[in-house]
């Protein structure tokens, strides 16, 4: 049983990340970076259709996308899917989702999203219902580093797989060093590097490395925001994952990184010196079948 401060500290991050998330929701969708790194890693998932052991199939496939944000990922795979529903802590990212859907005529039916925090104590009882159960897949991607207590996270996204065949699919940082700001830990926004870029499977490829090119030379990283304060963990090794993953009952489980080379370059302004500072961190995929 978890002590009182450790469910404070919980609460505490959750909060955090809720705030913050909100404060960025009007401005995160527009973000070339966070587009480009969507429509990246949305390749690297979709040419592992085979490999990650979900149908992908648009008459059946239901999909959860947790921490799902202003949607980016979500439309990226919900041409593959039956139903998308979207999570997530901040109200401010939910409220966009779901005004994009209906922007472009999607029945709710077909794909919304709520605001859910299933790693709450206690969980709100809409959760309960049929319709936020039985999953064919659940994905969260470049979520996991942000909870409080990911083995707990992992295990509450595994209870909303369809028992038998439901597959979870995280994508997040390798464990990586904490970026030290005038001597503070930090964390900051990622976006894929250009080394990445070159490399990426799919037609559009050079267009994305040079529409990067370009925000780069005009995108001040001042404007990057600084989240440093809402990541918990420096990334994850694959014997974490696997082990948690077998923990909440998952089989088949197993792990590739998400394109060649360095993966992301972290861009990060010091708040001090007004220093930039570009860190290059690795990027995996993890699958696991709920037994």
């Amino acid at each position: 049983m978890a002590s009182a401060s450790t469910d404070s500290v919980a609460q505490n991050i959750t909060e955090v990340n809720r705030k913050f998330f909100n404060d960025q929701a009007e401005n995160y969708s527009t973000n070339a970076s966070h587009q480009e790194v969507i429509r990246i890693v949305g390749d690297e998932v979709l040419r592992r259709k085979e490999w990650s052991g979900v149908a992908w199939d648009e008459d059946n496939t239901r999909l959860l996308d947790y921490a799902c944000g202003t949607g980016l990922f979500s439309k990226v795979l919900a041409p593959y899917t039956k139903q998308l529903i979207g999570m997530d802590l901040s109200e401010g990212m939910v409220d966009i989702f779901n005004r994009s859907v209906q922007n472009q005529g999607i029945p709710s039916e077909e794909m919304r999203a709520i605001v859910a925090d299933l790693c709450a104590d206690e969980l709100d009882p809409v959760l309960s219902d049929p319709g936020y159960l039985d999953f064919d897949a659940v994905i969260s991607t470049f979520a996991l580093h942000h909870f409080s207590d990911a083995p707990l996270a992992i295990n509450r996204l595994v209870e909303r797989l369809k028992k038998g065949t439901g597959v979870l699919l995280i994508i997040d940082f390798r464990t990586h060093d904490p970026v030290v700001l005038h001597g503070t830990r930090s964390h900051d926004q990622h976006q894929y590097s250009d080394e990445h870029q070159h490399h990426t499977h799919g037609s559009h490829a050079d267009n994305q490395h040079q529409g990067l090119e370009e925000s780069e030379k005009t995108e001040n990283p001042v404007k990057l925001h600084s989240g440093h304060h809402t990541v918990t963990y420096n990334g994850f090794s694959d014997e974490e994952i696997k082990r948690w993953y077998g923990e909440a009952g998952l089989v088949d489980i197993d792990i590739v990184d998400v394109g060649p080379g360095t993966g992301v370059t972290t861009v990060v302004k010091d708040p001090k010196t007004e220093e930039v500072i570009k860190m290059q961190r690795g990027v995996f995929m993890a699958k696991g079948r709920r037994a």
